[in-house]
């Protein structure tokens, strides 16, 4: 094979897709979704749990003594008091407090009234809080008049989380692990977007077009032709997943110094290194899945349906994950998966070295096979000119 005509057509095939904006922004703008959703799972999780320096102002029509007084400081309430309801529906109407609780003391009953938003505002879930904290207060005095230690009747359990391998869980740590989920299932979509989008430019295109036979008149190979288009799939696919990759890290980094689940988050050279490795290999693999899929489309359309199964077998790490569905030895031996499985490990600290050389080396065999095939089919009359 000539390399000037393998040149010729990697760089034919880039121009052509640099010139078409909208598949530009579809394959680079994709990964800053990425981004969106690291800072907006960190607004709601802060928004939830809330920081220590975010107050909520609630309203209480009844006199606080100090024990509450301290309780509402520690969930972060700062109460104002008024000296019926309707002072205080006034008060959430102007905007003046997010929740307030309206004290019957005849029947003994707190009601809280608050928006059944959560995620506007906790107020309300942090009054529920400060309420039962309040009740077991007054539980505890009164077992201690009776000369009951309250340990013994609330301590009858304790309980803590942790992974099967004896490592702790907490709340933070599950928050990151989803987050990382999603961010990595869309880095490796964010290949097969770029892969299945050049290759349909590239071969679905010129055959409805008609060109692609115009091409092979030249004095240009089958095989070379194939290879160009193939490594600018490649190249596509690489730069697409290296700006979300990097978008990731970027927005991970920065996010941790502005949400609190994030504080948690550490990222050691090794797991960039090797990170960077593996959207190389699935963007090879990928790029050689895209060919195969679309190649034997006649049309632009027919190229996009073939090219949606690609992208939808993305999807399934993440939704894997999500089922609570434990990683074996296999996950690392199918294609696509054990991309997303491995970035997952290899961002929660855990890296098996065992589990890498298996989705590497397996994923090299596989780009083998896969381009094997696409050069047979590709001798095929019907898969070059759709006849």
């Amino acid at each position: 094979m000539k390399k000037s005509n393998i040149i010729i057509t990697i760089k034919k095939e880039l121009r052509s897709i640099f010139r078409d904006k909208k598949t530009i922004f579809i394959i680079f703008g994709f990964p800053f979704i990425i981004a969106f959703f690291i800072f907006l799972f960190g607004q709601m999780e802060d928004s939830m749990v809330g920081s220590e320096s975010v107050k909520y102002n609630i309203g209480v029509n009844y006199e606080l003594n100090s024990t509450e007084k301290s309780i509402l400081n520690e969930y972060r309430l700062v109460p104002t008091y008024y000296k019926n309801i309707s002072e205080m529906k006034e008060a959430y109407n102007k905007g003046e407090i997010e929740t307030y609780i309206d004290f019957n003391q005849e029947k003994n009953i707190y009601i809280i009234y608050s928006s059944d938003d959560i995620m506007a505002s906790p107020a309300g879930s942090y009054a529920i809080s400060y309420l039962d904290a309040y009740n077991k207060y007054l539980g505890d005095l009164y077992l201690k008049g009776e000369d009951i230690d309250p340990e013994i009747v609330y301590g009858k359990i304790t309980y803590e989380m942790k992974t099967p391998d004896g490592e702790e869980i907490s709340t933070d740590g599950m928050m990151i692990d989803m987050v990382m989920d999603i961010s990595f299932t869309y880095i490796i979509m964010a290949i097969a977007m770029a892969a299945v989008n050049m290759a349909t430019s590239a071969i679905a295109t010129e055959k409805e077009n008609g060109t692609l036979e115009t091409i092979l008149t030249l004095p240009i190979t089958t095989s070379e032709l194939i290879t160009g288009k193939y490594i600018a799939t490649v190249i596509i696919g690489i730069f697409s997943s290296i700006i979300g990759f990097i978008l990731t890290l970027i927005s991970f980094s920065i996010a941790r110094n502005m949400y609190e689940v994030y504080e948690g988050f550490s990222i050691t050279f090794g797991a960039i290194f090797f990170g960077i490795i593996i959207c190389i290999v699935a963007s090879f693999l990928i790029g050689a899945i895209a060919i195969v899929l679309t190649s034997s489309a006649k049309t632009y359309k027919e190229a996009q349906a073939a090219g949606q199964i690609l992208q939808i077998v993305c999807i399934a790490p993440m939704i894997l994950s999500y089922i609570n569905i434990s990683s074996t030895i296999a996950f690392y031996l199918i294609p696509i998966l054990s991309h997303t499985t491995i970035l997952m490990d290899l961002y929660s600290g855990n890296i098996n070295y065992l589990n890498l050389f298996l989705t590497i080396g397996s994923t090299l065999v596989y780009i083998v096979i896969m381009l094997y095939f696409l050069i047979k089919k590709f001798k095929s009359e019907k898969v070059l000119f759709g006849a």
